[in-house]
């Protein structure tokens, strides 16, 4: 027979002999005896030292024993076991006694023998609740310790853009669905919504090769197209088959008003009026979830759309929010939380939105995990900024040297030929931003990244791919203009792009780039542009003019030097 510790019993009954009796029995088995000669008593012995086992007497003065039980499970939670002893016999008490919380009976006059079989028991069964016990202090243990590992990925303490409202409600302790949001060097906004197969420790786990490729990718100045290229690729890469991330990712250009949208597998992504009453238009999903096919196969084309003068917002969610039910095999769905914000009383949209899905949760936890993302964005000014005639006089046709002065020495200097190979797979303009800022000290300088993006961005749609940018002015002109980008430069058999770094003694660096196009009338253009303001699309020459110290087009067009000054260290 297998031995098993002492226990610290608690004989309560009325009658000093019958607790003599018991103590003596106790003792002889080897376990700790402590007396009580009622409930009140024992209710206070148990306040200083909680025993392993009671017996308790069931007929006694001033709190019977089944009240003392009662209040015994009611003011500790934790098992242990209570063995009532009593006279009666009959069947009646025997069952108000389970229902009171006891776990056995035993009619007096005790025998030992039945006594010491009773509590053998309840040994084996506490010993077994003793390894449950340091069981689930070891799973919440890592439990914890994995809360804080997914914590530090996901970084949720560390979204605060003043654009971006969120919730996230778990189903179980962890999350499957994953809110991330950053801004780029060009201060576009990036926003990601990821919902993972299932929900608990599994689906968090799965977000996780997600988190990294985001924040880095989006700090570097990559479009929404490459980074959800390369999370489909670590999908794939990390997780077992047949995992799989539903999510969608949008970017807003705040100068420009352009959302991009790529949608594989969520709901809608909703353009919305600001008071959320009406939906403007719904990115709905036209892309298959990461990880289900190969990175020769993914389709990270984007879905686009130009802001108007109102001011609105953009709503995004996963399909927890929106699959809450209704009863009766109804779902509430995105139409029923937008109709239910309408009628809230909360406040701002947001608030309305989160009373909605807390009133229909009742307070208790969802189904599914629910992530939920409101981004507010202004009214977009579509005219530029005036650009003065000094302005106009400083970008000028130039062939005779830089206005800085030949004199300026080079601190260091980087040039690179791009081919049609190179233009067809190179995120050029990430990699350039990347490669100074590590010159300067892994400081990556967003009025840099801008120009340089504007410059390379020109010299290949319009110089070496021949895009006529007034297709963006058509019905739809920002997909299609798109899209025809994507074909010609998938047929793309000769061009190429030079560009050269140079950073200057006054702390300017010299951007030159010249492409393999046949250039424009960049005289009468740069005048026009620049004395009528026209903003094209937020960027063009107005932009680079009024970021830039000076820009100068030479030759047939194709060719431009801008001076950036560098923002100083924080």
């Amino acid at each position: 027979m297998s031995t098993y510790t002492s226990l610290h019993v608690l004989a309560v009954d009325d009658s000093n002999t019958n607790r003599q009796l018991i103590q003596a029995m106790l003792r002889k088995m080897g376990h700790r005896v402590t007396l009580a000669e009622d409930g009140v008593h024992a209710l206070a012995l148990c306040e200083q030292n909680l025993p392993d086992l009671v017996l308790m007497d069931v007929a006694m003065p001033v709190m019977s024993g089944f009240d003392t039980v009662i209040e015994m499970r009611r003011r500790y939670p934790d098992w242990f076991p209570i063995l009532f002893l009593s006279a009666q016999t009959s069947n009646a008490e025997v069952i108000e006694g389970m229902h009171a919380g006891g776990d056995d009976y035993l009619f007096k006059p005790v025998n030992y023998e039945i006594l010491q079989a009773k509590i053998h028991n309840f040994q084996v069964r506490i010993e077994q609740n003793r390894s449950l016990l340091d069981y689930r202090e070891r799973i919440d243990e890592e439990t914890d310790t994995a809360r804080d590992f997914i914590k530090q990925f996901t970084a949720l303490d560390k979204i605060h853009d003043p654009l971006v409202r969120f919730i996230l409600k778990p189903a179980e302790s962890f999350s499957g669905d994953l809110i991330a949001v950053a801004r780029g060097p060009d201060n576009c906004l990036h926003v990601l919504l990821a919902d993972s197969a299932g929900h608990g420790l599994t689906a968090a786990l799965s977000v996780i090769p997600i988190t990294q490729p985001f924040y880095q990718m989006t700090a570097k100045g990559f479009d929404i197209p490459a980074i959800v290229r390369e999370i489909n690729r670590r999908v794939r890469e990390y997780l077992p088959l047949p995992r799989f991330v539903a999510a969608a990712m949008l970017s807003l250009d705040p100068a420009t008003g352009i959302v991009e949208v790529w949608n594989g597998g969520c709901p809608p992504v909703l353009l919305l009026s600001a008071d959320g009453a009406d939906v403007v238009h719904r990115f709905k999903s036209r892309h298959l979830p990461l990880g289900v096919v190969t990175p020769t196969e993914m389709d990270a084309s984007l879905e686009y759309y130009t802001l108007g003068r109102a001011p609105g917002c953009l709503l995004m969610c996963s399909d927890g929010a929106s699959e809450i039910s209704l009863g009766d095999g109804q779902a509430l769905g995105q139409d029923g939380i937008l109709s239910g914000a309408v009628q809230s009383y909360a406040g701002a949209f947001f608030d309305r939105v989160v009373d909605v899905l807390d009133g229909h949760l009742g307070g208790l936890p969802p189904v599914d995990d629910i992530a939920l993302i409101v981004v507010d964005f202004p009214a977009i000014e579509k005219s530029a900024p005036l650009i003065s005639q000094e302005r106009i006089n400083q970008s000028s046709v130039a062939g005779d040297g830089c206005i800085h002065g030949e004199t300026e020495k080079s601190l260091w200097k980087f040039s690179l030929l791009l081919t049609e190979q190179q233009l067809k797979y190179l995120d050029v303009v990430p990699f350039l931003l990347n490669i100074a800022g590590q010159i300067e000290g892994g400081r990556a300088d967003g009025k840099l990244f801008l120009v340089l993006s504007e410059l390379f961005n020109n010299a290949l749609d319009h110089g070496v791919l021949k895009l006529d940018s007034t297709l963006k002015n058509q019905t739809d002109g920002m997909e299609l203009y798109f899209a025809e980008r994507a074909a010609r430069l998938a047929e793309l058999q000769d061009g190429n792009i030079l560009m050269r770094l140079d950073k200057l003694d006054c702390g300017c660096v010299k951007v030159s780039m010249k492409d393999s196009g046949e250039g424009f009338d960049c005289a009468t253009r740069l005048t026009t542009d620049l004395q009528t303001n026209q903003q094209r699309h937020g960027r063009g020459i107005a932009l680079l003019s009024g970021m830039c110290s000076a820009l100068q087009y030479s030759g047939n067009g194709s060719e431009v030097e801008a001076y950036v000054g560098l923002s100083k260290p924080a």
